[in-house]
Order: structure tokens, then C-alpha cells, then sequence
């Protein structure tokens, strides 16, 4: 635990440092990882999981849906935050945060399965903080060829070991690896953390944009300008590659970097610039702690995933979905008033 005084940085996402044009800390910042934390808890509500509305549920295989935006858009704060804190440029404290959140990942992860069970968000977190972090080690200059280069070869793996259909249900680069390595395949398995890495590394490279362009509403456009040609382009890929999160296609790749900078350019406009920062407070509570309450809440709904049964059905209106909904607006209620509970008593957990 530390102090308010202190005001350390989050499990594994970075504090922003205080930023130079008022020497506070960028509250869009938190707020856009308490908007990603507010979403992957509505996600995961427990209760009438089946009527939940169609954008808070994943699809089966290719597609987009609303809920799948928001853990990229966490992956995406952690690079931002990589470029503005000192910490990570000690390789010690690098090394120990990645190796805490695989451990913790993989509590987490066989204590939902009911067994040993080694990959999980936590991981996945861990291995695409470690690949960005060694891509941002070289010279400046090479970096986004690194990153290119990156990208280019897990879609070149999809490519070549996918056969007569590379994004398939079965069958694709992602299976084979993680059948030789884990057994079976995983959502959040090696390539999906490989190719996730861009993700961070792209939020690292809009950190640099928050480090130098002291104007936050000049900052709001260059981000936003990001976020147009990363779209734009994603869009022309998804003609022939699929957008699928469950691979983390290139196509999803690019899509939610530029969704995730879409993201970001609006609450700075809201927040940094407009000063619109009172509805903006829940969020950046939650956004405070996001791994303690992430695993608290993972944890609790192992725990009563099988009681789901004895929850009311609730249908306001007639409409069960309207029902579900008031379900994961109540999980994420609860995540409030622990986030809050530990924001005013300066409890900040980190790794």
C-alpha cells in the first residue's frame, strides 16, 4: 500500500506522471482505464448472462461487437503509461510486475476452471507489457519497423500454417501453438499476446504525443487523427482478413488501436480540455486500482457462477435483456463502491 502523497503506479499500467503543462497527473488518463474497467465488469455480469444485450456479449468467431473495444483500450493505456513513468526503465521492476501478473493470472484462471489452467487476461497482459517493453528498448527511430515487423510475421504465421482457411474455427497458426504449448487452444493465447503488443506499443508511441504537445486540445487532435487513418486502414484490411478477437486478427489489431485513440482524444477533449471532470470521478476511481478490482470480481463470480439459477429473473417492461442489463449496471455498482472505498482511503495496490 502507499500513499496519497505517493500516488504509485497501478498494477500493471503505469500512473501517468504529472503532466507538464499543469503539473497534475492527465485525469483523462485514469478515466479511460476506469471506462475500460467499467465495461469488462458490465461483460461480466454472472446473472441472466443469456439475455444480456447482444453488445456486451463477445461474438462466436469473426465480428465486432461493442464489448470487445475495451481490453485492448486497457492494453492501450498501459503503453501510454509506459512512456510516462520513470519505473519503466528499470528492467528489475519490469521483470518483477510481468512476473507477478502471470502468477496472479494463473491463480486466477485455475481457480475459475476448477484447475491448473495457464493462460487468462492477466497473462495476456503480462506477455504483451513484456514484448512492448523490448521493442521500446531499441533506437527510437526503429521502433515502428520493429513493431511493423512484428505484425507482419504473426499474420505471415496465420498465413502459412492456416491453410485452405487461415481465420478458421479450427485449425489456424493460434491452435497449433497453443495446442503444442498449453494443450489447447486460447482466446488468450501466444499470438493473440504477440500480436496485442502492437496495441501497447501504439498506446507507448501516443504517450510520446502527451510527453511533448502541451496543448491538450492540439493533443486531442493529433490523437484523433491517429485514430482516423488506423480505422481507415483497418477497414480496407477486413476485406480480406477478418476481424476476429478471438485470433486478434491484424484487422482487430488495427481497428481497436484506433478505437482505443478515439477513446483516448475524446476524454481529453472532456476532461483536459472542457474540464468537464465531475462525471468523470467514478471513472477514475475505478480507474485507480483496475487490477484489484478485476481479479476481485473474476474471483467472486467463480464463486457464484453456479448460483446463478437462484437469481431472480428480472424483466422490466416485459424485457429480459432490460433485466440482465440491471444486473451488470449493479456488478459494476458494487466495483464502484469498492474502487471508491480504497480511492479515498489512498489505498493504491501495486506491483
Amino acid at each position: 500500500m502507499t500513499t496519497a502523497e505517493e500516488r504509485p503506479a497501478h498494477v500493471g499500467t503505469d500512473s501517468p506522471a504529472g503532466t507538464p503543462d499543469t503539473g497534475r497527473r492527465l485525469q483523462s488518463l485514469d478515466a479511460v482505464r476506469g471506462l475500460a474497467i467499467v465495461i469488462m465488469l458490465a461483460a461480466g455480469n454472472p446473472f441472466m448472462r443469456e439475455h444480456l444485450p447482444v453488445q456486451l456479449t463477445h461474438p462466436e468467431w469473426h465480428g465486432l461487437r461493442f464489448a470487445d473495444l475495451f481490453f485492448p483500450l486497457f492494453l492501450f493505456v498501459v503503453g501510454v503509461a509506459m512512456t510516462l513513468s520513470k519505473r519503466t526503465g528499470n528492467l528489475r521492476l519490469v521483470l518483477r510486475r510481468a512476473g507477478l501478473l502471470l502468477l496472479l493470472g494463473v491463480a486466477l484462471s485455475s481457480f475459475k476452471h476448477g484447475g491448473f489452467y495457464p493462460t487468462g487476461v492477466l497473462q495476456h497482459i503480462a506477455g504483451a507489457y513484456v514484448i512492448a517493453w523490448v521493442v521500446l528498448r531499441a533506437p527510437s527511430r526503429l521502433q515502428p519497423a520493429v513493431a511493423a515487423g512484428i505484425f507482419a510475421a504473426v499474420w505471415a504465421a496465420f498465413l502459412v500454417m492456416g491453410g485452405d482457411d487461415p481465420w478458421a474455427r479450427t485449425g489456424t497458426a493460434a491452435h497449433a501453438i497453443d495446442g503444442f504449448l498449453f494443450g489447447r487452444f486460447s482466446t488468450e493465447g501466444t499470438l493473440q499476446t504477440v500480436l496485442s503488443s502492437i496495441t501497447v506499443i501504439g498506446g507507448a508511441f501516443i504517450g510520446r504525443d502527451v510527453r511533448k504537445i502541451l496543448n491538450r486540445e492540439e493533443l486531442a487532435r493529433r490523437v484523433s487523427a491517429h485514430a482516423v487513418w488506423l480505422i481507415a486502414l483497418a477497414l480496407l484490411l477486413a476485406l480480406v482478413v477478418p476481424i476476429n478477437k478471438r485470433l486478434w486478427s491484424p484487422s482487430f489489431t488495427l481497428l481497436t488501436l484506433g478505437t482505443s485513440c478515439l477513446w483516448f482524444a475524446l476524454f481529453i477533449w472532456l476532461i483536459d480540455v472542457r474540464k468537464h471532470h465531475r462525471w468523470a470521478t467514478p471513472l477514475q476511481e475505478l480507474g485507480a486500482n483496475p487490477i484489484v478490482i478485476y481479479v476481485g470480481f473474476i474471483s467472486l463470480r467463480a464463486l457464484v457462477s453456479d448460483l446463478g439459477h437462484l437469481a431472480p429473473v428480472l424483466a422490466p417492461l416485459g424485457s429480459k435483456s432490460a433485466g440482465a442489463l440491471l444486473y451488470s449496471l449493479a456488478w459494476v455498482a458494487v466495483g464502484w463502491v469498492v474502487a471508491r472505498w480504497m480511492f479515498r482511503r489512498d489505498l493504491f495496490v501495486k506491483i
